[in-house]
This record gives structure tokens, C-alpha cells and sequence, in this order.
């Protein structure tokens, strides 16, 4: 991993001089062994204090750049973005299906209209038809019946037993004629209006069609950037506890070294609670794999035995 791999190259020789300095710290107590430092073992106390304080601040400042650049590329993901996008294409896909069921009860409204407008041209087809064979016949109208017939859907009186037959019959013809040109009219714009919607149910079927596929295909994308960044999330605590724990330990030797001043030095014993504390959070908090390697695993055995060395001489 990329940010494991950093944390190795640029934090852990750092943590490795910082706990040679600590086993060297705890080495110069122990050869004490309870009597006062020579001026000599307070130079080297102090030179080993400055070393491990130095070594823990720059490791410090390291494990932070490190954290800082994984919080960075948590922000800078388009992890919401795609989410986002996921979610507009969800709401296109469902748009378009109910586009899609609206033209077919449109089409089938259409479909409707053209069979009973193509009905109404053959009714009307019949009665023309009728009508000529009288009028080419000589007949009269009174031979289809008596009365006052209302031609359906037209709405044309028809008239029998009149004495102008023939010139009533042509007027009726006229006007039936008119009328099935009426209807071819409205039924060939319905038929187009009918292919039209046949063409947009077709186009809809195949924008369905690719929307379906590229919310898979995104989806898919979304799934896998989430668990990139479910991976970083993971690397960013793993980060963060290791940046708790040298901060902390950073602390520590910080304490020590203002304690090992010139003013404030008080030979071992006085800076024994604090050593302790060093000792402590490097055995408690100090275990995490990013933290190993192989010499960093000796110098820590090396540490532990002088750690209970150090506790036989200086009793709690």
C-alpha cells in the first residue's frame, strides 16, 4: 500500500534512532546503578535526550503529512459525485419508463380511434354506395323506407318520399362523400399520429435499454470506489492511532529532556517517574504492525530486558 509504504520509508527509521536513544537512556541509568551521573554520563544523557527528542519530532511530523495526505485524498474523492450521479441517472431510468407506459396507453388510446374512424368510413363507404345504385337505378328514395333516417356519425338527415329524388339523392351523395373525406382526413393524421408514437415508444425502449446498462455499469464503478474509500478510511485510523501514539510519546521525551536540564537535573531518581512513563506507553501502545520491522523488533527485546534491569535498581 502506498501509505504503508511511505510510513515505512519515511517515519520508522526515525521511531528506530528515538528508541536506540531511549535503550541507550535507559543503559546509562542502569550503569549508574543508583549513584550520581559523572559530568561525562550527563553530556551523553543529554546528547541521547536531544537525539530521541529530535528523532520522535520528525517522525512526528512525518506520520502527520502522511495523515494530512490521506484525509486530502478522502476529501478529493468523488466518491459523492458518483453517488450523486448514480442517483440522477436512477431517477432519468425511472422517467423514462413512465414515458414509456404513457405513449402505450396513448398508442392504444390512437389504435382505438383509427379502428373506429376506419368503422365509420366503411359505414359511410355503404350508404354512398347505396345511394349511387338508387340514383344510377332511377329509384327513388321512398324504396329504402319510410321516414327520417340520421346517418350515424354524420349527422345528415336523409329524407324519403320526397319529390325531388334524384336531386335530393345527389345532395346526399354530395354531402356523404364530404363527410368520408372528413374522416379518411382525421384517420390518416391519426395514423401518423400512431406511427410517431410507435417511433417514440421504439426510442424510449432504447433509451431504457442504455440507461439500464450505464446504471450497471456506474453502479459497478460506485461499488468499487466505495471500497477504495472504505480501504482509505481504514488507513486513515490505522494513521491516526500510530500518530496518537508518537505524539504522545513525543510528549513524554519532551517532559524528560526539561527534566534532564542543567536547572532542573536530579541525578536518575529524579527523572525516574517520567522514564517510566516512556516505558510504559512504548510497551502498552507501541505494537502496531506499521510499527515493526525487524530491527525495530530487536532494539524493543533489547529495550524490555534493560526495562527490567532498570526496575530492579530503581525500585517503585
Amino acid at each position: 500500500m502506498e501509505y504503508q509504504k511511505k510510513f515505512k520509508q519515511k517515519v520508522l527509521p526515525r521511531y528506530l534512532k528515538a528508541l536506540t536513544s531511549v535503550v541507550s537512556l535507559t543503559d546509562i541509568a542502569i550503569c549508574a546503578d543508583g549513584r550520581n551521573l559523572s559530568e561525562s554520563e550527563e553530556e551523553r544523557l543529554r546528547a541521547e535526550l536531544e537525539i530521541t527528542q529530535t528523532q520522535m519530532q520528525e517522525a512526528s511530523t512525518e506520520v502527520k503529512k502522511i495523515r494530512d495526505g490521506v484525509d486530502s485524498d478522502s476529501q478529493d474523492s468523488i466518491l459523492k459525485d458518483l453517488q450523486d450521479e448514480v442517483h440522477e441517472q436512477k431517477k432519468n431510468l425511472q422517467q423514462v419508463e413512465k414515458d414509456l407506459v404513457s405513449q402505450e396507453i396513448e398508442k392504444e388510446k390512437t389504435k382505438d380511434s383509427v379502428q373506429e374512424i376506419r368503422a365509420n368510413i366503411l359505414r359511410t363507404e355503404d350508404i354512398l354506395n347505396r345511394m349511387k345504385a338508387q340514383k344510377a337505378g332511377k329509384t327513388t328514395l321512398r324504396n329504402v323506407g319510410i321516414g327520417l333516417i340520421i346517418i350515424p356519425f354524420i349527422g345528415i338527415p336523409m329524407a324519403l318520399g320526397a319529390a325531388k329524388e334524384i336531386e335530393r339523392c345527389e345532395e346526399l351523395i354530395k354531402n356523404t362523400t364530404e363527410a368520408k373525406g372528413v374522416l379518411k382526413t382525421g384517420c390518416e393524421q391519426k395514423e401518423k399520429a400512431l406511427e410517431c408514437g410507435n417511433e417514440k415508444i421504439k426510442e424510449l425502449k432504447l433509451k431504457r435499454v442504455e440507461g439500464v446498462a450505464n446504471l450497471r455499469e456506474k453502479e459497478v464503478e460506485l461499488a468499487a470506489l466505495k471500497g477504495e474509500v472504505d480501504l482509505l478510511l481504514a488507513v486513515g485510523e490505522k494513521i491516526s492511532d500510530n500518530a496518537s501514539y508518537i505524539t504522545k510519546l513525543e510528549g513524554l521525551l519532551k517532559m524528560l529532556n526539561r527534566q534532564c536540564s542543567v536547572e532542573t537535573f536530579y541525578g536518575i531518581v529524579g527523572m525516574k517517574s517520567i522514564l517510566d512513563k516512556i516505558f510504559t506507553c512504548i510497551q502498552e501502545e507501541g505494537f502496531d504492525d506499521w510499527l515493526r520491522d525487524f530491527n525495530i523488533n530487536r532494539k524493543l527485546s533489547e529495550l524490555e530486558e534493560k526495562i527490567t534491569t532498570f526496575h530492579r535498581i530503581y525500585k517503585p
